[in-house]
C-alpha cells in the first residue's frame, strides 16, 4: 500500500516537471493524461458534492449505496491518472527515443547550459527534466530551432 502512495507522489512530481508544450502532443501521451488528470482533480469533487446533495434531497431516486459508489469512482479517477504518471516516470526510455534524448542533451550542452540530467539509462522523468530545461533555456521553439523534430 505504501508503494501505491509513493507512485501517486511521483506522478504529482512528474505532472509538474513535464513541459506543457503543444509540439509534444503528437509525440507523447503524457500531455493528454496530464490535462485530463488536472481536469479531474478540479471538477470531480464538485460532481461528488452535487451527487451527495441530490441524495439528500431525493433519497428515493439517489440511494446511499449508489451515491457512495459514484463518489468512490469519481474520486478514484484522478488517483488513476497520477498512478499512471508515476509508473510512466519510472519507465526506462525505449531504444527508439534514446538517440533523440542524447541529441537534445548534446544541443543543451553545446549552448553552454549545464544540465543536471545525466544518467546511463534515462527514464521518462529524466526526459521530462531535460525537455523542461530545454524549453526554459532555448525557448518554446527549441526543438524546431535545432531540427530535432
Amino acid at each position: 500500500m505504501n508503494r501505491f502512495f509513493e507512485l501517486i507522489r511521483e506522478g504529482e512530481v512528474y505532472l509538474g516537471n513535464w513541459p506543457k508544450q503543444k509540439i509534444l502532443n503528437c509525440l507523447f501521451l503524457e500531455n493528454k493524461i496530464i490535462f485530463y488528470t488536472q481536469l479531474a482533480i478540479k471538477l470531480l469533487p464538485v460532481f461528488v458534492m452535487f451527487a451527495m446533495c441530490l441524495s439528500l434531497l431525493h433519497p428515493v431516486y439517489f440511494t446511499w449505496p449508489i451515491t457512495a459508489t459514484f463518489a468512490l469512482f469519481a474520486l478514484g479517477l484522478p488517483a488513476q491518472g497520477l498512478y499512471w504518471l508515476g509508473k510512466r516516470s519510472e519507465t526506462f526510455l525505449p531504444n527508439k527515443i534514446l538517440p533523440w534524448y542524447i541529441a537534445i542533451q548534446e544541443k543543451l550542452n553545446c549552448s553552454q547550459v549545464k544540465n543536471k540530467v545525466l544518467s546511463f539509462r534515462p527514464k521518462y522523468c529524466d526526459l521530462a527534466l531535460l525537455l523542461k530545461s530545454a524549453f526554459e533555456n532555448g525557448g518554446d521553439d527549441f526543438l524546431q530551432k535545432h531540427e530535432l523534430i
